[in-house]
């Protein structure tokens, strides 16, 4: 094992659970977006807005969910398809793009 594993490990372990849970998250959300687009826009699918992956799940529902209340385990029951990866990459997306999500929010608000 090389010193920055050894490292990462001993770092990890002295860690509380709620961090060494986030740290997974991160781990498992980097390793996804090397592997894969977790998020999506095509024209005419969810009318081009972003979305999980190859699913039909708009990014600015979830996060409309998330702010009426909706916690991650729930969303994550009511999307069977979905996996902790997927929410994580659906919130860097809201919060790398903020004003295109209030946008979409407030014009399905509007309609």
């Amino acid at each position: 094992m090389s010193v920055l594993t050894q490292r990462l490990f001993n770092e990890i372990e002295s860690a509380s659970e709620p961090v060494q849970a986030e740290v997974l998250d991160f781990v498992l959300f980097v390793k996804a977006r090397h592997g894969s687009v977790p998020i999506q826009r095509t024209p005419g699918v969810c009318g081009g807005e972003a979305r999980i992956g190859n699913t039909r799940i708009a990014v600015w529902m979830l996060e409309e969910a998330r702010r009426l209340g909706v916690a991650d385990a729930e969303l994550l029951q009511d999307y069977p398809g979905l996996n902790a990866v997927d929410l994580t990459a659906a919130w860097a997306y809201v919060e790398s793009h903020p004003a295109e999500i209030e946008k979409v929010i407030r014009e399905n608000h509007e309609a």
